[in-house]
């Protein structure tokens, strides 16, 4: 298996002055342990995040082979 991390960025604050709004980025990191980018793909879309206006901007793979010791029940 591997670690792919995915990144979402959303609207944060919005400040608004006379000639200039400018708007807060929130960037949020989010970790799978799978075998393909193209598992993850398929687990994050389509799948809310915490918040609605989340968009993916990246998956990345990580960290190139981790060994599963145990699978907790859920």
């Amino acid at each position: 298996m591997k670690v792919f991390r995915v990144v979402t960025e959303r609207d944060g604050v919005v400040k608004k002055m006379p000639g200039k709004v400018d708007t807060e980025i929130i960037q949020s990191d989010y970790r799978y342990a799978a075998g393909s980018i193209e598992q993850v793909w398929e687990a994050v879309t389509g799948r809310g995040f915490a918040y609605e206006d989340e968009e993916i901007r990246a998956i990345i793979e990580e960290h190139p082979a981790i060994t599963v010791l145990e699978i907790p029940e859920v």
